[in-house]
């Protein structure tokens, strides 16, 4: 998972370890630390594997523990951080971090908001009716910052998690924006050029 500032997260906990995580989030702070596994994590899964240094510490802003133990949680991305050291690997990592604080030039840029809403536009065109899309139309309502929907559309972006952390990873809001923008595009016209064929492959192949 890659996670992003000025974003909402909702997670469902139902290792014993990240229990006890959440156990003790909601008790101390309630931050908790997101962070890529690095390939070839599933050799170790069950033990510390490698991550990416740059994650995501979320605040959880709803909790609801279930009866068996599980909890249904929502983490606000609050900043972006670089893991530093690990201070403890069992029953789940404690890590410490250092913020880390992209150029927010495109967000205070005149053009922020219009290009906000074409990201979104894109967002919605490529994943017309499918379950992203209404989760970010639902993330933060009518209420969302530039910064808010250009990193909620990356993080609900149909695309491998080694690239989303590319975008998290990138220095710049502008840089970010650029990225998401051009894979958008790219998508378009791949949707685009399905739909010209389209009619030469029907969905009932008897009248193929």
């Amino acid at each position: 998972m890659v996670f992003f500032p000025k974003t909402l997260l909702p997670l469902h906990v139902y290792e014993p370890r990240y229990r006890a995580l959440a156990a003790e989030a909601l008790e101390q702070g309630r931050a908790i630390c997101t962070a890529l596994l690095k390939p070839g994590w599933e050799t170790d899964y069950y033990g510390s594997p490698e991550v990416y240094p740059v994650g995501c510490v979320g605040r959880i802003v709803h909790h609801q523990k279930l009866p068996d133990g599980r909890y249904n949680i929502t983490l606000d991305g609050v900043t972006k951080v670089r893991i530093e050291s690990q201070v403890r690997d069992t029953p789940y990592r404690l890590v410490r971090v250092t913020p880390v604080q992209d150029d927010p030039a495109w967000a205070q840029g005149d053009r922020a908001v219009e290009e906000a809403a074409e990201l979104l536009r894109l967002f919605r065109e490529v994943h017309e009716g499918q379950a992203p899309a209404i989760l970010l139309s639902s993330a933060f309502g009518q209420n969302m910052t530039p910064e808010s929907v250009l990193n909620t559309v990356a993080l609900h972006l149909n695309a491998e998690p080694e690239l989303k952390e590319q975008l998290l990873e990138m220095d710049s809001l502008d840089q970010r924006y650029q990225s998401v923008l051009q894979i958008l595009r790219n998508a378009t016209k791949t949707q685009e050029r399905i739909e010209r064929v389209r009619h030469l492959y029907p969905r009932d192949k008897r009248i193929n």
